[in-house]
């Protein structure tokens, strides 16, 4: 017979087993469940780094930027591929080699992945390109640049440079000497009706003496007219007007006739709305006007040490005069090259005639052949305008030389004077840029301008242009003959749902960029 005590003992381990085993039941459920998400999120981002880790490698070598080719050398483009091989890294970090055949699962997990892809993604080119514009911004900042880009800041807001690149001194002399020539031209009009009608009132007056018997009179002294007007720099305005890279570089003939066909690479495929859009919002960190234009000189900085110009160029590129077709947008070398050579004689200009206004020597130089020319043809009030445009001449003549000096790699002083002027008055009126030789280690050279002028040039111009030559580089490289800078992912939203036989679901959203 049983006593009691052996019967309270008996429910007691009874009741307390249950409570023990219902606690280790919940506790290897929880940590089976903790031990299942953690698996899911260590191989969500496993495989999402591997994702990653397949960036185009000749955008990197060629640009330093890192981004996904989602068509992976195909023709195809999309995040499909990509989300395609999101999903077969997770499951093959789900899959095990060895199987436990006493168990229906592989272990106590027995989690897999039910759906797993990418869901949003930003594309290089969202924005308008400000994307890949804030990648090459982080590229160039890490490596030098802050310098460069301040410099460029100091240049920029020089008020005669500013004023240089507005003002179109051929025209202004064109205008001015042909306002020289109208008077000129009306005064001898004038001078010789005045004459005219003199010595028809004279021959009038012989004839009715004549006619009445009487002595011939005296012949009047008649109004002297004026020498005809030579324009001292017609032949400066068509040295400047035509053969321009002629005239500029020793080799024209060996000049690139290399081009670009706009219409089938990005900036052409953007406005027909032909491009791929992604749907995650890229944030960016809102900066003051400082900032921006800091920055807007940091992205020249990149432009000029990433791409190719006139001096500097990569054979193998679709462009060779890259940087400019950023500031110029031909579609061919040439022109782009000598849309910048116009411009920076335009400045040389601007900046040689502020010195030559300032030179008294030189400007008197200007007066006495003025001078001459006008007392000649009798209109001595045009001798100041006179006077202006030979001072436009010579500094045309003198940026024409300065053009040249940089296209060759030289340096040319930013503001100049006495000791690096280099043509004289006669050379300059005749067309030619002869004199004594100025070179000088101090000063800007071409490059220096090539920064300036993109920093002048609209950012959402530039960054299209950049993304040109960018996309038309990489499709020369071998297995990118279809690249497309609208396919590239910098940054992507992944998404798995895991699912386990044991009734869990875990859901996992990682973002991910470079």
């Amino acid at each position: 017979m049983m006593s009691k005590t052996g019967g309270y003992l008996t429910v007691y381990m009874t009741m307390t087993l249950a409570i023990l085993i219902s606690l280790c039941l919940t506790m290897i459920e929880g940590a089976r469940r903790s031990a299942m998400r953690m698996e899911a999120e260590l191989i969500t981002d496993t495989a999402m780094r591997s994702v990653f880790a397949e960036y185009n490698r000749e955008l990197m070598r060629q640009y330093n930027i890192f981004a996904i080719d989602s068509s992976y050398g195909s023709s195809y483009s999309g995040a499909e591929m990509a989300s395609a091989h999101f999903r077969e890294y997770m499951e093959k970090n789900y899959t095990s080699e060895v199987q436990m055949p006493w168990l229906d699962h592989r272990d106590l997990i027995g989690a897999y992945p039910e759906s797993a892809g990418i869901e949003r993604v930003t594309y290089l080119t969202d924005d308008a390109g400000r994307v890949f514009r804030r990648c090459a911004i982080d590229a160039i900042r890490d490596d030098y640049g802050i310098t460069a880009a301040e410099e460029v800041l100091g240049w920029i807001s020089s008020s005669e440079l500013i004023a240089s690149d507005s003002r179109n001194i051929l025209e202004e002399m064109n205008e001015e000497a042909s306002s020289v020539s109208g008077e000129a031209l009306s005064e001898r009009e004038r001078r010789e009706s005045e004459r005219s009608e003199q010595e028809a009132a004279y021959e009038q007056a012989c004839a009715e003496a004549e006619e009445n018997g009487e002595q011939l009179p005296d012949k009047p002294e008649l109004t002297e007219l004026p020498e005809e007007y030579r324009s001292p720099v017609s032949g400066v305005a068509e040295n400047v007007n035509t053969g321009i890279l002629g005239l500029l570089v020793d080799d024209p003939e060996n000049l690139s006739r290399r081009q670009l066909n706009l219409s089938g690479i990005i900036s052409g495929r953007i406005a027909s709305g032909n491009v791929n859009e992604g749907s995650l919002e890229y944030m960016d960190e809102e900066s003051g006007m400082a900032d921006e234009m800091l920055e807007k000189a940091l992205f020249g900085e990149y432009l000029i040490r990433y791409m190719g110009r006139y001096g500097d160029v990569d054979e193998s590129d679709a462009l060779w005069y890259q940087i400019e077709y950023l500031i110029a947008g031909e579609s061919t070398d040439v022109g782009n090259l000598n849309s910048i050579a116009l411009r920076i004689m335009g400045i040389r200009a601007g900046m040689d005639i502020i010195y030559l206004e300032s030179d008294q020597g030189k400007k008197a130089e200007a007066q006495v052949l003025a001078t001459a020319i006008c007392t000649a043809c009798m209109i001595e009030w045009m001798i100041p305008v006179l006077t202006h445009v030979i001072l436009l001449a010579w500094a045309l003549i003198e940026a024409r030389y300065d053009t040249a000096s940089l296209l060759a790699g030289k340096k040319i002083p930013f503001m100049k004077d006495s000791s690096t002027w280099h043509c004289d008055l006669d050379s300059a009126l005749s067309g030619s840029w002869s004199g004594k030789d100025t070179d000088s280690d101090s000063g800007l050279s071409y490059k220096d301008y090539l920064r300036i002028f993109l920093f002048m040039t609209d950012m959402g111009e530039l960054t299209l242009r950049a993304m040109d030559i960018v996309e038309s580089d990489i499709r020369l490289s071998g297995g990118n003959s279809g690249f497309r800078m609208d396919s590239c992912i910098e940054m992507a939203e992944f998404g798995a749902v895991i699912t386990s036989p044991f009734g869990s679901r875990v859901r996992i959203t990682r973002r991910f960029r470079y």
